[in-house]
């Protein structure tokens, strides 16, 4: 039997991660052959390790290397325990409180990570530790956190990856086998391509989410004999079919995020186009925290309402499914409207995420590029494509194109079947 440690985000304010990471660990429950599944979350208890240590060190792979042989030596040390399945359950932000405390606990971090800096690594590890050592396979599904900051100066704002990074060799080094799944990986930064690179070509496979993410790895250095591309698993999510879905033609879903680049003047075009064809437009997120001041400003501003009445991923998918189409720079407000069959048009922000998932999916509707300039009148062609010519055979693109799609994105957990 295959001891799975599968790792995934399993606290988040983000509705699309929650979506992401609880179908992750559906699909290992219901496709993997012959296995126990312990999940975990991030692995707290390394927060003593940062990337400006490393940017700072004349060799930083050499000290990414003394630190994890560190780990492993402590680990080693650690009373053997017996593997045992844990489900993982992943749980949203109850409420704004909750996260506002979160966020001020964040302001402690630089003076923990001093703290922890003078420990291997501390209390909160060792029990994940052991049973990580009692493992055959550790597995990381990303949950949208494969990057190093999406470009921030502080070279800190990746640590979140790279801890996961070191956890990883570390398994390496304990015999185990490695595996990342069901993500895109977008690094700015040298110094977390090599180590990721690093890292990455050791393991025993890699499941990614699009093209481009399969380019920056092999440019990274990392074997295209190991990478293997497969849809998100979020479009897994199975809807209520007992509820009458698009019970509302007249309601239009639209967002931008803090990475679209687009004017006031712009949005209030956008939205009275949409009432100029007699549609309702409500502001919808799957990031409802991270986007406080954009719903605000539809609000006060535009007179958009926010969508409201559903407590998880699967009740905003049916929510979503009320509207005539989404227009969305969100990407799994993208992909949980497609999981309902409802017409999306797709805006990108300032990443290749949404583009490649797309790409993938073969869906009709070009990615409207929101740092081109113009933009906005590409969008407003494309209300009229949609809205009004019914330019797109959507009920084929869904039958024929989209439904084969969710039955790729099974290769998320069914590589490990190709292992004994």
């Amino acid at each position: 039997m295959k001891k799975i440690f599968l790792v995934t985000k399993l606290k988040t304010t983000n509705i699309g991660n929650e979506a992401l990471s609880h179908e992750i660990i559906k699909l290992f429950h219901d496709k993997v052959n012959d296995c126990s599944i312990n999940v975990n979350g991030r692995p707290f208890g390394l927060y003593g390790y940062q990337a400006e240590m490393l940017l700072k060190n004349d060799n930083p792979l050499q000290l990414f290397e003394k630190w994890t042989d560190d780990i492993v030596n402590k680990i080693n040390k650690e009373n053997d325990v017996t593997f045992k399945a844990k489900k993982g359950e992943v749980v949203l932000y109850a409420n704004e409180t909750e996260f506002k405390i979160d966020k001020w606990k964040a302001l402690l971090k630089p003076l923990k990570s001093w703290y922890n800096s003078m420990f291997v690594y501390t209390k909160a590890y060792v029990e994940r530790a052991k049973i990580l050592k009692a493992s055959d396979w550790h597995v990381y599904s990303g949950a949208g956190e494969v990057n190093d900051g999406n470009g921030n100066k502080n070279i800190n704002s990746g640590n979140v990856f790279l801890r996961q990074l070191i956890e990883i060799r570390v398994a390496q080094k304990l015999g185990i086998k490695t595996a990342a799944v069901n993500q895109s990986v977008n690094l700015n930064t040298a110094l977390f391509q090599s180590i990721c690179a690093h890292v990455y070509s050791k393991m025993e496979k890699i499941i990614i989410r699009g093209e481009t993410t399969r380019k920056n790895l092999i440019n990274y250095g990392v074997p295209e004999a190991i990478i293997e591309v497969a849809p998100d698993s979020a479009i897994n999510t199975i809807l209520d079919t007992t509820i009458n879905l698009h019970k509302n033609k007249n309601k239009v879903g639209f967002n931008i995020s803090d990475r679209v680049k687009i004017s006031e003047k712009e949005i209030s075009r956008i939205v009275s186009h949409l009432r100029a064809l007699g549609k309702e437009v409500v502001f919808c997120t799957n990031e409802p925290y991270g986007d406080i001041e954009i719903i605000d400003m539809f609000a006060k501003k535009f007179n958009v309402p926010n969508m409201s009445g559903h407590r998880n991923y699967k009740e905003y998918a049916m929510k979503l499914a009320e509207c005539d189409c989404i227009i969305s720079a969100r990407v799994h407000t993208n992909m949980l409207s497609l999981v309902s069959h409802t017409i999306i048009i797709p805006i990108e922000g300032n990443d290749f995420r949404l583009a490649e998932l797309l790409e993938g999916f073969k869906y009709p509707i070009p990615i409207i590029k929101s740092q081109a300039e113009g933009w906005t009148d590409k969008l407003l062609l494309e209300i009229d494509n949609v809205l009004v010519e019914k330019k797109y055979d959507f009920e084929n693109y869904f039958k024929s194109i989209f439904e084969p799609c969710k039955k790729l994105s099974y290769r998320n957990a069914t590589w490990m079947n190709d292992f004994k």
